[in-house]
């Protein structure tokens, strides 16, 4: 059976994911950082329905314009068009998950606490050459776009390298599967008349059963625990149709900072299930992107069109709060471009009051391109002087943000008016854990999941003076949703959480009922983090992977004198017992217990993910490990 696939961009060094710039809007213009976010490695938006799929797809890359190429491969002959970052900012911001505690009392301790713009075809053909069939070629925005498909994939990637894409890692071995199937492939590059920062998000819109990733060729050259986050619209929630789901443990989330560890919860949970597990950050209505992206009134042209002088036109784009990221920084280069005399006369004396020592310093050290744009493009009116004569086509910038940026956020802004349901799933990968390409499908019967989650909250303070109180022995004591209690020393501990299983429960979901239980590693129950009078700690196995034995330690801290019962044991990825290490007594301090790989029988267990667990009393420890015969 095809299905909707999609794989992230490729660039000339491989699949390296790589951030995008995101420009800080507090300076008041267009130019104002040079610094990229931090952000996950993939964003995806799916739009499935009666069997064809739009896929919104996110391109982050970092390097030379000639060096950029992207490869996807599809189930059918795509529809390309444009789509536009803001989507992912405004997905991003509306969707993000947070933490937020309601605190009981009051001043404990002293402390208050068109979217789908068509390319205009170059060259449509059922033409073959040397085994690759050119199904069209296009110019679609800013790239040069072609659909090709093969029964060779050494051919493919021979066409690909000859018509200037630039593949990197990328050979005939992981194309292979991809061509057995019978797939097509599109391919884009840059224009020659554009720059890396006209990237912009791309539509994909193509028959399909279902939508999905093609995980396994970014296996090629990802980053370790590889951020993958996808949205889903449609008219119920969304789930992961071959892979497990997860549900968080809330005990593990930092509340007292608003849980900014979300993103290592979820990826030590989806380890916990076998590194092929998503969780649900948000299910609700789409209702919550309404006038994000568009609305009557918003990025008006007609009106900027009678204004025939570039700062007063940088004026009212701002005033219209129109998109401040690379895209626009690189159309205003293009149709306002700085002169030569802005660069070497204006920028000397406008930004460094005609001190030539300190401008040569910025040249050295590779700052002034960015100082000078930053200076000029916000700043233009003080640079009238040095522009007397300069020409710039003001009426083809307006044209060219009307076709990339206003119709795209247009027709965006549509599509949460079409679907009524928006789903969030995120999850990250390692290499190692890129053997299947995840699918997604619906399931009607699935409760919404809130995007912000509550907690009740109070400080438990030490007696003395409240004059001279150390706010390290203040403890935190968090009431969850399920009425366990945390107890933490926000200003004391480093890292309280790290012994806690990320997952409460590991699920299979499928497209009707509610999910089928596969593993349930947290108990309700009360957690204290303070050092109390008895403690597990179970550590990281060495080596891992291990071929023909690892060493599983463990650390227990109880008061002088006493022992404690306590069990491991081995379970394989679907939750079922292989071996008992260990069940009997444990005393204070350090211990460490060999695994051989071998199953409660004697006999070896098959290479794959599996699970050490310590159980003693109400305390259940999990971690994971990989054998590699």
């Amino acid at each position: 059976m095809k299905y909707a696939r999609l794989l992230v961009g490729l660039q000339a060094l491989g699949l390296l994911l790589l951030t995008e710039a995101e420009e800080v809007e507090a300076c008041g213009g267009f130019f104002c950082s040079n610094a990229p976010m931090n952000q996950v490695g993939e964003r995806i938006l799916f739009i499935p329905e009666d069997g064809v799929v739009t896929t919104h797809v996110q391109i982050q890359y970092s390097g030379s314009a000639a060096d950029f190429a992207w490869v996807l491969p599809v189930p059918s002959v795509p529809q390309v068009q444009v789509s536009h970052n803001e989507l992912f900012r405004q997905l991003d911001f509306a969707t993000q998950p947070f933490f937020a505690l309601n605190w009981e009392g009051g001043d404990e301790c002293g402390f208050l606490s068109p979217f789908f713009r068509d390319g205009d075809v170059l060259a449509t053909a059922e033409a073959v050459d040397d085994g690759v069939e050119v199904v069209s070629q296009a110019r679609v925005g800013p790239y040069d776009t072609a659909v090709i498909r093969s029964d060779d994939p050494n051919a493919m990637v021979d066409w690909l390298v000859d018509n200037g894409y630039q593949l990197g890692d990328v050979g005939p071995q992981l194309l292979a599967p991809y061509v057995e199937e019978g797939f097509f492939f599109l391919a884009l590059r840059l224009a020659p008349d554009r720059e890396v920062g006209d990237l912009q998000p791309i539509s994909l819109t193509y028959e399909a059963d279902r939508p999905g990733i093609p995980i396994r060729l970014t296996a090629v050259a990802t980053q370790p625990d590889m951020g993958v986050l996808v949205w889903v619209l449609g008219s119920n929630r969304a789930i992961p149709a071959n892979y497990l789901h997860v549900q968080i443990n809330e005990a593990r989330i930092d509340w007292f900072n608003g849980g900014f560890n979300y993103s290592q919860v979820v990826s030590e949970a989806a380890n916990e299930a076998g590194g092929q597990a998503f969780a649900t950050d948000f299910a609700g209505g789409s209702r919550i992107m309404d006038q994000r992206l568009y609305s009557e009134g918003r990025y008006d042209i007609g009106p900027l069109r009678g204004i025939d002088e570039a700062p007063a036109l940088l004026e009212g784009l701002l005033r219209q709060g129109f998109p401040r990221d690379n895209q626009m920084q690189a159309l205003l280069r293009r149709h306002i471009p700085m002169s030569q005399r802005v660069l070497e006369e204006g920028v000397l004396q406008v930004v460094f009051g005609g001190d030539k020592e300190a401008y040569e310093r910025a040249a050295e050290d590779g700052q002034l391109a960015f100082i000078a744009e930053s200076s000029f493009y916000n700043n233009m009116a003080a640079y009238e002087e040095y522009t007397i004569g300069d020409e710039y086509d003001l009426s083809a910038l307006l044209d060219e943000l009307e076709a990339v940026v206003v119709e795209p956020l247009r027709a965006a802004q549509g599509l949460f008016e079409d679907y009524p349901y928006l789903t969030r799933l995120y999850t990250t990968m390692s290499a190692e854990e890129m053997t299947v390409d995840p699918m997604f499908d619906f399931n009607p019967d699935l409760p919404e999941v809130p995007n912000v989650r509550w907690a009740d909250a109070r400080f438990e303070c030490p007696q003395g003076d409240p004059e001279d109180v150390n706010p390290e022995e203040w403890i935190l004591v968090v009431t969850l949703a399920d009425g366990r209690e945390v107890r933490t020393r926000p200003f004391a501990d480093s890292d309280p959480f790290g012994n806690l299983p990320a997952a409460a429960l590991i699920e299979r979901v499928d497209t009707s009922g509610p999910p089928e239980p596969i593993r349930r590693l947290t108990a309700v129950q009360s957690i204290d983090l303070t050092g109390g009078p008895t403690r597990f700690a179970l550590l990281k196995n060495y080596p891992n992977p291990f071929n023909s034995g690892t060493v599983l330690p463990f650390r227990v801290t109880l008061p002088e004198g006493e022992q404690a019962e306590a069990t491991l044991r081995i379970f394989n990825a679907l939750g079922q017992p292989v071996r008992t290490l260990w069940k009997g007594r444990v005393e204070q301090g350090f211990s460490q217990i060999n695994w051989d790989g071998l199953d409660e029988d004697g006999a070896a267990v098959p290479s794959g993910t599996y699970f050490y667990q310590l159980d003693a009393g109400s305390t259940s420890l999990s971690r994971k490990l990989m054998l590699v015969r």
